[in-house]
């Protein structure tokens, strides 16, 4: 039988690459940050406005109460 190992931290990363990772986490913040902004947003229109994009007040509210890190994987990858 083989066994696979596949590392989860990468313990002598290339060149510059503690330099991507903090980048990473940096853009991770400034996006969640964005999105947060966004998601407040949100949550001030007023329920004609909801209308016109498809969402209803509760479904507003319910978006704006999102964790702060809860940011779709999509915008997280878009910078690449």
């Amino acid at each position: 039988m083989t066994h696979f190992v596949l590392p989860l931290v990468r313990l002598a990363p290339g060149r510059g690459g503690v330099r991507r990772h903090v980048w990473q986490a940096v853009h991770a913040v400034a996006v969640a940050l964005r999105v947060r902004s966004e998601r407040r947003a949100l949550a001030g229109l007023d329920e004609r406005s909801l209308k016109d994009i498809g969402y209803t007040q509760s479904a507003a509210w319910a978006e704006a109460q999102r964790r702060f890190w809860d940011v779709p994987a999509e915008r997280l990858r878009a910078w690449r």
